[in-house]
């Protein structure tokens, strides 16, 4: 994950600081998780996301109370986790995962469908002192699946019962399994075509087609050719349909790192009818393939987020001013390890080693660059 100092480099004018930082958000549908159901499928769970290292997992077809814990105490133990309350409603469940060293719970609410509840999930975004200083909004939703025109309209009204109930907040993300089959579908224009009552965006665009071989990397589902009934069941019919997404309000969506946004062991082999391990995975470790195969029959998905927008100094937590910017120019100070600097996309656009002599980035174009120096994790910022 990229983690650093967040930059808005302006051609004119001064630069003002304020902190901000990455966060790392990932959808995972969990197969119908289950005590019952859990099939041998923690360490596979704990090697996938230990790979990726989200800040908030947004969790579908959760079956029972026993995926918070079970995932707070086994598999997401790099930092201090806690769980969404388990409500215990219609069909299949949301939980939410969040990593307490960024985040804070601020409430939860729950919006009925005619199939499954619609979580909402409102978080405070911690800085590096623990003081809030932002709001996000997680949307955590599983549609009614299926392809006949019975099952579209059933998930346009679901998505319009989300509508309805949303927060006004400006950050916001929806998450989940949502089933749909084509950018067109109703549902899908419902958030993010032109006459949305709250418009979205997909980091991805809005011209994928299922079952093609040019956007083989998009696809999250089927991650078998065949159904496994050892791990946790689910269908087969390999990776030809991309159901999983995570979608940015329009007040979002710049501070969402575009080129982050993974389907997580999609190495964009084309596998119609195929397992995500047929052929070999060019992406991940054959380890992990085999864990992306038996955990869920759905492939993670995660994209990072820029938070926080306080005003602060542009020293580092040690005090060490190692960096300024005039609005034309970001200055390095001698002596201070590798630094890279990357668009808001994630592309490295500069480098510069580290050196005993003062060192320039001149004529950025105007927008947001990520600045991060060699093993540290400094506070981020934007300029200006």
């Amino acid at each position: 994950m990229i983690r650093g100092i967040i930059i808005s480099a302006w051609l004119v004018g001064a630069c003002a600081a304020y902190a901000t930082d990455t966060v790392r958000v990932c959808s995972y549908n969990l197969l119908k998780f289950s005590q019952d159901n859990e099939d041998g499928r923690i360490p596979q769970f704990k090697r996938i996301l230990d790979s990726i290292r989200p800040d908030i997992v947004v969790c579908s077809e959760v079956a029972d109370a026993s995926v918070g814990p079970r995932f707070v105490s086994e598999v997401l133990t790099w930092d201090p986790f806690a769980a969404t309350p388990y409500y215990d409603g219609p069909d299949t469940e949301i939980t939410v995962l969040y990593n307490q060293r960024v985040l804070r719970l601020l409430g939860t609410k729950r919006i009925p469908t005619e199939l499954r509840d619609i979580f909402e999930t409102t978080l405070e975004h911690l800085d590096d002192k623990g003081d809030p200083d932002d709001t996000i909004v997680v949307y955590g939703l599983h549609l009614k699946a299926s392809s006949s025109s019975s099952d579209e309209a059933q998930r346009q009204r679901e998505v319009s019962s989300m509508n309805a109930r949303m927060t006004t907040l400006a950050k916001v993300l929806i998450c989940g399994d949502f089933n749909v089959y084509s950018p067109g579908e109703s549902a899908m224009q419902a958030l993010i075509g032109p006459s949305a009552p709250r418009r979205f965006i997909d980091p991805l665009g809005t011209n994928w087609r299922r079952n093609d071989a040019s956007f083989a990397s998009f696809y999250t589902q089927c991650t078998r050719a065949t159904t496994i009934s050892a791990c946790g069941g689910g269908v087969d019919g390999g990776i030809d349909d991309r159901f999983d997404f995570i979608l940015a309000s329009t007040d979002l969506a710049p501070r969402v790192l575009t080129s982050t946004y993974t389907a997580f062991g999609n190495d964009g082999a084309i596998r119609f009818n195929k397992s995500i391990n047929d052929p070999p995975n060019q992406k991940v470790s054959a380890e992990i393939a085999a864990a992306l195969l038996c955990a869920s029959d759905h492939l993670p998905i995660y994209v990072d987020v820029v938070l926080g927008d306080v005003p602060a100094s542009v020293d580092d937590a040690e005090g060490t001013s190692w960096w300024t910017c005039d609005g034309h120019t970001i200055t390095v100070a001698p002596g201070t390890a590798d630094v890279s600097v990357y668009s808001s996309h994630g592309r490295r656009v500069a480098f510069l080693p580290t050196s005993s002599s003062m060192q320039r980035i001149e004529d950025l174009p105007t927008g947001l660059y990520i600045l991060q120096r060699q093993n540290r994790n400094a506070r981020a910022l934007i300029v200006r």
